[in-house]
């Protein structure tokens, strides 16, 4: 019996002996002509060891792996990077693994290019997690100010600033509170359906795998809301069960924790993120113009999700993803308040079928409900009084499917479709010194829908894209109730109206040998308006905005030149992009009249600006520790016509800086990682007369961590170093940005085995 036992023991160990012991993994690297790929990185990464490897010149790879499963990261500068899912099935038979030409992008699973810039012409600016785990900032927002040309219709952040001013800009195109760029997770948009604008507290950090930004009109392939470019955050996928979580607390009372865990069921994974964050603010109004109302601006916010997925045959994935979201926020006083309730749902899958084609889909609907009270406050604010309570309540329904296929020679064509149904209404009560004077309520329904197609034409070093959409979208059930406390009721019942967009693209991209690329491109784009800037006025301050059911679409038409080089061993990468873009129609809020007490506005449709910039990005990898960063946007943003009132022809358009600089630098050491990134911001306007110029400004973040342990470390983050109160906004009250903020946490990482 005993030696039976013993010979038992000793076959165990021999059999987990040799399942341990190394395999080789091979395959060959081409592109989507079929072409070899040579000098490609290999990278095999398991829950234990990382292993590297390079392509020959025939574009095979040979790489000796020590388990048999985990994931291979396949990049080469110029195209996407192709991260492949590895299981034993893998082992059989030598792997094809083809990587697509980077200026190519996708409606839906954009590949992922995990450089900072790309080394190609493109406007692709990538922030990866690395960049995400160093960044001083606190929300995901403030982190992407390090993208050329990225702004929030404020310069505020998403900490302190009211909801409705969170909506994006790129590139110089106008800051709008409904945004002019769109954003999306994992291919579903952001974007709140009513108003546009972006609730960034949804996003733990800890969920964010990396963002991709593409800059300039993309509605060829993302329609209405892609005017100004594209913002991609991409969810971190694993299938291991894990837990990683972060908490941390910082001054002015703002505590803060997110986690994000998996479990792994063979080909299922339950994946559940969320976050909870809250700090006290500060107090907007600089010191020698506040009073007795001013409050500080903070916020309690609380978002989470779950997501069941299962993996499918030749890496595809489905998936179903529950969103809630709650926030409460109080904006400078105590009357002026707003809460926002949102919960949603996001179904998805890809999947491959043979000859065919890549397929994906993605449908999404839920509910809003946002509450908002505004108030008057007197000359020497120390007294206010309420004006409006806002109720907004929205739904939304939408999905997007595409197809990309890549088998005919020379070829990637991509074609697709999207729809989208938009409901809401604003109601609210007015009140005069206390009294409800009356009940507004105005709302309607807003039907889109799109089709696109894109061909990617590949000849040795030349890539040719032509790409096309067609839209076409209604405003309907539009109204407009007005029942005062006393006086004759009023009812408006809006004809409904449709608009079309047809969004042409096309560029040119060439590679030379040497490590340049030169390319270009010309384009068509459009936005419409959304149901906020149709049908709900707003106050901010004494400047009251009325609502314009009257509005149309931006068009936009432009071009831009680009050039790039990739070199030096892989180490400097740098590019630059000239372009010009004409808006016709461009949605502002003008100024109606102007007295001491109260300036009114209107959104209207402005006759056309006219946006001219340079950008400029560069990085450098001084060592394997060291890695310095930098982009520049000189802007050019004018009114160019407008009829209605031509004092305003030829003025700068407000919310957009002539100067904007950005500098980051990364390192990187066995238990230490630290980052800091300065940015300049020049001077604009927060009028469209410009009567009220906001300086320029330069500020610090930073932030450094070490390890203590495989799987905990400890950190410290700081924003706004240099301590700059710099001038937000002029209503005609002066608010200013906050001052040194900073936090201190820990960040613990727990990842098991497949």
């Amino acid at each position: 019996m005993h030696r039976a036992v013993v010979l038992l023991v000793c076959l165990f160990y021999a059999t987990v002996a040799c399942g341990q012991q190394p395999a080789k993994l091979s395959g060959v690297v081409i592109d989507t002509d079929g072409a070899p790929i040579a000098n490609a990185d290999i990278t095999f990464a398991s829950s234990s060891l990382t292993t590297h490897a390079t392509s020959d010149r025939s574009g095979a790879f040979s790489i000796t792996v020590a388990a048999d499963t985990g994931l291979l990261r396949v990049s080469c500068p110029g195209f996407f990077t192709n991260t492949l899912s590895i299981s034993r099935d893998s082992f059989r038979a030598p792997l094809e693994v083809k990587l697509v030409p980077a200026p190519i992008t996708a409606r839906l699973e954009v590949p992922t290019n995990e450089d900072r810039i790309s080394a190609v012409t493109n406007n692709q600016f990538a922030v990866s997690r690395r960049e995400l785990e160093v960044a001083g900032a606190q929300t995901i927002d403030d982190v992407l100010r390090q993208v050329p040309g990225f702004s929030l219709f404020r310069r505020s952040g998403s900490l302190t600033a009211n909801p409705t001013s969170q909506g994006v800009s790129l590139r110089g195109v106008g800051a709008s509170g409904a945004s002019r760029a769109l954003v999306l997770l994992d291919g579903v948009p952001l974007n709140s359906a009513f108003g546009g604008w972006v609730y960034w507290a949804r996003l733990p950090r800890v969920s964010i795998e990396n963002v991709e930004t593409l800059s300039g009109a993309t509605s060829d392939l993302y329609g209405s809301g892609a005017l100004g470019g594209v913002i991609n955050l991409q969810s971190r996928v694993s299938d291991r069960t894990f837990l990683d979580t972060e908490a941390s607390m910082g001054n002015k009372v703002t505590p803060a924790f997110s986690f994000l865990s998996g479990i792994s069921l063979g080909d299922w994974t339950i994946t559940a993120t969320g976050q909870a964050l809250r700090t006290d603010g500060y107090i907007l109004v600089v010191k020698d113009q506040r009073g007795a109302v001013d409050t500080p601006a903070g916020t309690a916010d609380l978002s989470g999700s779950i997501t069941l997925a299962r993996s499918l045959p030749r890496a595809g994935r489905a998936f179903v993803r529950l969103n809630l979201f709650g926030e409460s926020r109080e904006n400078g006083t105590a009357i002026q308040l707003n809460n926002t309730r949102n919960a949603s749902i996001d179904l998805g899958t890809d999947w491959t079928a043979e000859r065919i084609g890549e397929f994906s889909f993605r449908a999404y609907g839920g509910g809003e409900i946002f509450n908002q009270n505004f108030s008057a406050v007197s000359a020497d604010r120390n007294s206010e009084s309420l004006t409006n309570v806002q109720h907004n309540p929205s739904q939304q329904l939408g999905g997007a499917f595409q197809w990309r296929l890549s088998s005919i020679k020379h070829n990637l064509i991509t074609a697709g479709l999207e729809g989208r149904d938009v409901r809401g209404h604003s109601a609210e009560n007015t009140f005069n010194a206390g009294r409800k004077t009356a009940h507004i309520d105005a709302g309607g329904r807003q039907y889109s829908f799109g089709f696109f197609a894109q061909d990617t034409l590949q000849l040795g070093p030349w890539v040719l894209g032509f790409g096309t959409r067609f839209d076409r979208w209604t405003n309907g059930d539009g109204f407009s109730d007005r029942v005062p406390v006393t006086g004759t009721p009023t009812f408006i019942d809006f004809a409904g109206r449709s608009e079309t967009a047809w969004s042409p693209k096309l560029s040119v991209w060439r590679s030379f040998a040497n490590g340049f690329a030169v390319g270009g491109s010309i384009y068509k784009a459009f936005r419409a308006p959304t149901l906020n800037e149709l049908y709900r006025g707003f106050r901010v301050g004494n400047v009251v905005t009325a609502a314009n059911a009257s509005l149309s679409a931006e068009r936009l038409t432009g071009a831009e030149l680009g050039g790039s080089f990739h070199g030096f061993a892989d180490r400097l990468t740098l590019r630059t992009n000239l372009f010009w873009n004409v808006i016709d129609e461009p949605v502002a809020n003008v100024t109606l009249s102007t007295t001491p007490a109260l300036i009114n506005r209107q959104r209207q449709n402005l006759g056309a600006i006219k946006v001219v910039g340079l950008e400029f990005s560069g990085t450098m990898r001084l060592s394997k520790r060291w890695e310095v960063s930098s982009e520049y946007l000189l802007t050019s943003s004018k009114v160019l016509r407008f009829p209605a009132n031509l004092l305003l022809e030829g003025l700068v358009v407000p919310q957009i800086p002539r100067n904007q600089l950005n500098l980051q630098i990364t390192y990187v050491v066995k238990k230490w990682t630290a980052g800091v990134q300065g940015r300049l911001v020049g001077q604009q306007f927060d009028d469209d007369q410009n009567l009220l110029p906001l300086k320029r400004f330069f500020s610090v973040d930073a932030e450094a961590s070490r390890k203590i342990s495989s799987r905990a470390a400890l950190f410290f983050a700081a924003q706004n170093l240099t301590g700059v109160r710099y001038e937000v906004s002029k209503t005609p009250v002066l608010t200013v940005g906050p001052p040194v903020l900073f936090r201190v946490g820990v960040r613990l990482s727990n990842l098991g085995k497949k």
